[in-house]
């Protein structure tokens, strides 16, 4: 009789302690503090070691962390952490219905995804971004009020949504892209964690949609507020960037790479990235000495390739472009 009134009861996955904790870790993980938030995230897992949330949370950190550093050594810690998020969350959910165990399960689907896309696994990236996605999608219809559900579900129905528009062949059923954008700006303004990943969101995808002015209003309110955050000044630097202004993109550009410069330890396909893009930009601009300029500056890179594959890519690219130049 008492287990069976225990399991009645809704296990709270989100007291204030451990949402103070996950917002003071957030607020350090908008600007790659990465130590300092996994301080706090480290803390939920001790305190609340059946919550999935602490595990959740210092998985995306490592995934956000190996994608910032373009390496992936850390890549079997990140699938434990995911592992046990999902362990944890079915455990509670064998037991009873609980809202925020499903919302870190669906959750634990749809970042892996993003990773997977990431690594160019686009199958794996398809089959868990659908099982992320749909699982969200009934969070929100059993409660409307789980405003933290609504930037995955907008996320999702987005690129369904252009899936539909540019594969037509594939009879995915179409979508609704205002809808979508809607979801998103309710996640932005209502959700207690997701805020200002919802409003990055809708940076590019108001990019990507022709509302380029919108896309601007956002990000430079997200750099308002985190002025240090290498994440949200490369979705500025590829916003200007893909909307021809490659004045003002070179400028970002060149701000990302005096920012990794800077560090001890240098992500040198980060630094190549940025000078390739540089080179690009200035060959839009017809300066063709500023462009082969910074052309050869990635290849300088090349002798960094073997711990960071990416600059492979990069120097090739910067070759064709040399050649179209002289």
């Amino acid at each position: 009789m008492i287990i069976t009134i225990l399991l009645c009861v809704t296990l709270d996955l989100n007291p204030p302690e451990a949402e103070s904790l996950m917002k003071a870790g957030l607020e350090h993980a908008y600007v790659e503090q990465f130590d300092s938030a996994k301080i706090y995230f480290d803390e939920i897992m001790y305190n609340y070691p059946e919550n999935p949330a602490g595990y959740f949370l210092n998985a995306a950190l490592l995934q956000l962390k190996m994608m910032d550093a373009c390496r992936f050594e850390k890549e079997d810690e990140y699938l434990r952490l995911m592992r046990k998020t999902v362990a944890r969350a079915e455990k509670i959910l064998s037991e009873q219905n609980n809202l925020w165990a499903k919302f870190y399960l669906a959750n634990s689907y749809a970042y892996q995804a993003v990773y997977k896309g990431y690594r160019k696994d686009y199958f794996e990236t398809f089959k868990l971004g659908v099982k992320g996605g749909r699982m969200m999608q009934d969070i929100v219809k059993e409660d409307s009020t789980f405003y933290d559900a609504y930037l995955a579900v907008g996320t999702y129905e987005y690129f369904w949504a252009r899936a539909s528009r540019y594969l037509p062949f594939f009879n995915l059923g179409g979508g609704d892209v205002e809808g979508a954008i809607a979801k998103l700006h309710i996640a932005a303004e209502k959700s207690i964690y997701s805020g200002p990943t919802a409003r990055n969101s809708l940076v590019f995808i108001y990019g990507e949609e022709g509302h380029y002015e919108k896309a601007v209003a956002i990000i430079d309110s997200l750099l308002a507020a985190y002025p240090a955050s290498r994440t949200f000044l490369w979705n500025k630097a590829e916003l200007a960037f893909k909307w021809e202004e490659y004045r003002i993109a070179a400028e970002l550009f060149e701000e990302l790479y005096n920012r990794y410069d800077s560090y001890n330890e240098k992500n040198y396909a980060n630094l190549a990235q940025c000078r390739l893009n540089m080179g690009i930009c200035f060959g839009e601009l017809g300066d063709k000495d500023s462009a082969r300029k910074y052309l050869k500056d990635v290849i300088k890179f090349k002798e960094h390739s073997d711990n960071y594959p990416q600059i492979k890519g990069y120097c090739r690219e910067a070759y064709v472009l040399l050649n179209r130049l002289l």
